[in-house]
């Protein structure tokens, strides 16, 4: 019940919360490693299309089931899952940084679209390195990552 909840409320929001979470997920990354962003930007490589489907499906198409099951376990037991998803995805992007910077247009495109680290745990663990390291960054206690 809780789960379709989610599912329902994160359907159910506005074009421009969505738009509003994929800024929020370039910003952060252009935060947390400048170069991966500069290179994503030079390429016109543009969130919409790779992170439109992350977000909205919420990483399940990116990972076999038991992985996915891992992932929103840890994003339902977080009080700012919403959050929490955009440091998710930064992390993906962040863990397969070499293999973006090395690619061209095409190359990393594909790479994004068929994501190629299947690792849960260690993009969980990247993602909350992440948050640790902005609330760091911003002296305290971060409850939203409302860029900008």
């Amino acid at each position: 019940m809780v789960l379709a909840a989610v599912i329902i409320t994160w359907a159910n929001l506005t074009p421009g919360i969505l738009v509003s979470s994929m800024n929020n997920l370039m910003d952060l990354l252009k935060s947390t490693d400048h170069v991966l962003w500069t290179c994503l930007e030079g390429m016109d490589l543009k969130p919409q299309y790779y992170s439109f489907r992350w977000l909205t499906l919420m990483l399940s198409q990116e990972f076999a089931l038991p992985e996915v099951l891992r992932l929103w376990d840890s994003l339902f037991a977080d009080a700012e899952r919403f959050d929490f998803l955009l440091y998710i995805c930064c992390s993906m992007l962040v863990l397969i940084r070499d293999q973006l910077l090395e690619g061209d247009f095409a190359t990393s495109m594909k790479l994004l679209q068929n994501y190629p680290n299947p690792d849960i745990h260690k993009i969980l663990v990247k993602a909350t390195q992440l948050r640790k390291s902005r609330q760091i960054a911003t002296g305290g206690s971060v409850t939203g990552i409302m860029i900008g």
